[in-house]
């Protein structure tokens, strides 16, 4: 039913590193997280049936990272595929490998920073233009707590051309708002969750964290809201961003924690 893919890719990174080492961090955790979602109802001794796949090693590019990323995923398409980053560059890979039509898919961002700027260190392919380079494939973006951009970035969102996005500082009075643009998305959706999207207080383990941000409680009704949205079909998700702790358990618990909802929800609503 389910396809968990480990993507340990780690070329753009800008401040902090780390983030190839978040795949093996949640899958350790992983195995200390209760079968049982009291939340969901879901019970994973049961259903949904998960298959976690080799690890996609790095190859000897970034493009070449991307391409077998992108192939990796689109060997399972049909499948909720659930990557498990890496820096958040893979998130075109992961989406492009799940759908034809870039154009016709919605991209869903829980994020710090908006990923939208044209160059970022001189690099157009980076965890800082993901978003820019989906939304130039056509894709739709709704971003949500989002808190460092720079002035191209803010200036490309004012124009509201296929970009909704729902800043950090909005969200307390947006978020009834923003909850109901989800649950009236249609077609194909895309879950890109960057753990930095979080409140620092939740997951401060990332490579460039911010103040401010989603709280586990606003994370959940996110991914309940998408799963459920009654007209759309989620494909996948992936959780990036996330360095493990020096000293685990730190937050490598709650990293899988978060996985281990992203599936539950998706399969609450599936049932």
């Amino acid at each position: 039913d389910a396809v968990v893919l480990p993507a340990p890719m780690e070329r753009t990174v800008s401040y902090g590193p780390g983030t190839s080492g978040g795949p093996a961090a949640i899958l350790a955790a992983s195995s200390q997280v209760e079968t049982f979602d009291e939340e969901t109802g879901v019970d994973f001794e049961e259903a949904p049936r998960i298959h976690t796949t080799t690890t996609v090693m790095p190859g000897d590019s970034l493009e070449a990272d991307l391409a077998a990323i992108e192939a990796a995923v689109a060997r399972f398409r049909g499948k909720f595929v659930l990557t498990l980053g890496g820096e958040h560059t893979l998130t075109q890979a992961a989406a492009a490998g799940l759908c034809d039509n870039i154009d016709r898919l919605t991209i869903v961002q829980i994020d710090a920073h908006a990923d939208l700027i044209d160059r970022l260190g001189g690099l157009k392919l980076s965890h800082g233009t993901v978003m820019r380079r989906l939304w130039e494939r056509g894709a739709n973006v709704v971003q949500l707590g989002i808190r460092s951009l720079s002035r191209e970035e803010f200036d490309l969102i004012g124009k509201g051309e296929r970009i909704r996005t729902y800043f950090a500082h909005q969200l307390p009075d947006q978020f009834d708002e923003a909850l109901d643009t989800l649950r009236r998305l249609e077609g194909d959706v895309y879950l890109t969750i960057d753990i930095d999207g979080l409140d620092p207080s939740v997951v401060p383990s990332t490579g460039t964290p911010q103040p401010d941000g989603l709280s586990w409680r606003q994370t959940m009704a996110v991914l309940q809201a998408v799963t459920a949205a009654p007209r759309a079909r989620v494909l996948g998700a992936d959780v990036v961003e996330f360095v493990p702790s020096p000293h685990p358990p730190g937050c490598d618990l709650t990293a899988a924690k978060l996985a281990v909802k992203t599936l539950a929800w998706w399969h609450a609503a599936r049932r």
